[in-house]
Parts: structure tokens; C-alpha cells; sequence
């Protein structure tokens, strides 16, 4: 059975920008049976692999709170590549080529995590930091609702 596969990433040298790692390792802490963890400062091709094999995946990622200044939760599909290089930041681009290449796309969600800060620093805003514990829940919940079995999508 394949694991969940959970993906935060950012910069955490962009203040909130971090929030996606942090998340992450909250989640990596709690040990959660079925369910495996990466840290990322940005997405690339490679994860393709790993997305093909996972059973559903949750992307973490921190976004500008003015659009949203509760944690959001997205259902994500494929969508089209803007090009394909060396990186890709876009998790939808990412789908699209996991379907490309392995010919499945498993269920998938970002989880979007308020961020006030972008700037240089190590610390998350307060409104971050409290987003964090919202963040987690919602990846709970998102955890528990996935079947036992891989689906395709």
C-alpha cells in the first residue's frame, strides 16, 4: 500500500514563505501510520516519481493572506505547463507530468497557509504561526478521508 504523501515547501529564508516546511515537520513529528513527509525549498520534475507512487499527496504551500486569511484547502487536478525546465513551482504542472509519464494522477489537495511575510528572516508572522496549527488539522482530516486502496484519478 502506498503511503500519503505530504510536500511542504518554501523558502524558509522568506519568513512565511517557510510555512509549507513547517507544516511539514509538524506533520513528520507526529509519526501518522501511512503517511510520508518531504521538506522542499521549491518543487521540481524529480517528484514526479514519487507523486506517481503515492497512494494521495498534500502540497503545503504558504499564500499572500490577502487572498485568504484562513488556511484554504484546494482539490488539485493537472493543468497545463507554462514550459517545462529544470524546476517546476506549480503543483498542477507537476500532476500533469506525473500523468504524462506514469499514466495515473492520485487524488491531491494544497493545503494554502496565510502569509503576511515575505521578507528575509527565519520567523513566521504571527498570523502564520497561528495558521499553522489550523494547517495541521485540516492535513489530519484530509489524512483519515483517503481510502485504504490507491485510486485513480
Amino acid at each position: 500500500m502506498a503511503d500519503i504523501l505530504i510536500i511542504g515547501y518554501g523558502n524558509e529564508l522568506r519568513s512565511d514563505d517557510g510555512a509549507g516546511p513547517a507544516v511539514a515537520r509538524y506533520v513528520e513529528s507526529l509519526r501518522l501510520p501511512g503517511v510520508r513527509t518531504l521538506v522542499l525549498p521549491q518543487l521540481t520534475p524529480e517528484l514526479a516519481a514519487d507523486i506517481a507512487c503515492a497512494r494521495a499527496v498534500i502540497f503545503v504551500d504558504a499564500q499572500p493572506a490577502h487572498e485568504a486569511h484562513e488556511v484554504q484547502v484546494l482539490l488539485l487536478s493537472p493543468s497545463s505547463p507554462r514550459a517545462l525546465g529544470s524546476h517546476t513551482s506549480d503543483p498542477g504542472a507537476l500532476l500533469a507530468l506525473t500523468q504524462a509519464l506514469y499514466g495515473r494522477c492520485p487524488p491531491t489537495w494544497l493545503v494554502a497557509v496565510p502569509a503576511a511575510r515575505f521578507d528575509l528572516g527565519t520567523e513566521l508572522s504571527p498570523l502564520t504561526q497561528a495558521a499553522v496549527g489550523q494547517a495541521l488539522e485540516r492535513i489530519r482530516a484530509l489524512c483519515a478521508s483517503v481510502p485504504t486502496e490507491r485510486t485513480e484519478a
